[in-house]
């Protein structure tokens, strides 16, 4: 018998590592962007990025964005825009996109011609 720990344990799976899940279904992460974004107040926006860079540890915008998907009424959804002011949920669907430009505009946020959000005057 050798005093070696065996090279294999009975060919049992490393631990998962935090770093080896996926951020979009990482209840601490989802927690962390749900709270980011409730803490928009209303008539402000944040881009799906710099929700992303609040989260600890930081996640891309796209991340953020698959997140986001999911989020419930309490979550204000629709403060969180593209970074250029672009309503994403667009992509989904126009008729949400229709509904997120009027909860904003509801709320005094201005767009563009464009129909993108006037960034730099309501970026949180």
């Amino acid at each position: 018998m050798s005093d070696q720990p065996p090279l294999f344990d009975d060919f049992a799976a490393p631990p998962k590592q935090r770093g080896d899940a996926d951020a979009a279904t990482d209840d601490t992460i989802i927690a962390q962007v749900y709270e980011i974004a409730r803490a928009i107040p209303p008539g402000r926006v944040l881009s799906y990025g710099a929700v992303g860079a609040r989260c600890q540890p930081p996640i891309s915008g796209y991340i953020c964005g698959r997140i986001m998907i999911h989020s419930h009424d309490a979550v204000p959804w629709w403060r969180v825009v593209g970074k250029d002011g672009t309503l994403r949920i667009s992509k989904r669907n126009p008729l949400l996109a229709a509904d997120q430009r009027a909860k904003l505009e509801a709320e005094g946020v201005e767009f563009d011609e464009a129909g993108r959000v006037k960034m730099q005057s309501f970026e949180l």
